[in-house]
Formats: structure tokens, sequence, C-alpha cells
């Protein structure tokens, strides 16, 4: 069996010597923590897609695109 240790106020812990309920919270802890890491990636892959993106739309820009603004009425 692998040792699990958590560290906490500069003292370490075995994992496999607390109760069964603080085992089962480390290991969910342990989930988390990928999750944060996992969701992080996505970001950065979600940000760098958006960079790529906005460089590929730019290619299409035209002036023939251009938006024409509705002048406003005053009342």
């Amino acid at each position: 069996m692998t040792t699990a240790t958590y560290v906490h106020d500069d003292k370490k812990y075995d994992v496999y010597l607390l109760a069964p309920e603080g085992q089962k919270a480390f290991q969910l802890l342990l989930g988390a923590e990928n999750d944060v890491r996992a969701l992080e990636d996505r970001i950065t892959i979600a940000q760098a897609a958006c960079v790529a993106l906005h460089s590929k739309v730019q290619e299409f820009l035209t002036d023939d695109a251009l938006a024409s603004e509705e002048e406003e009425t005053e009342e």
C-alpha cells in the first residue's frame, strides 16, 4: 500500500490512520484538486481557441461587411 500523507501546520499525517470519514474526505480532496487542474487546463485551451478564432474571423473582415449605424432620432 502506498503511503498517503496530509500536511497541516508543519505536521505530516498518515491518511490511512485517520477515521474512515477522514480518509474519504482526503480522497474527495484529491479528486477536487484534480478537477481544478483539469478545469484550469480547459480554461487555457478555451482562451487559446478564442485568440485563434479572433484571428480567423479577422481574415474575413472587409469594408463591405461594415455595419452601418442607424441615425438617432430626436423626440
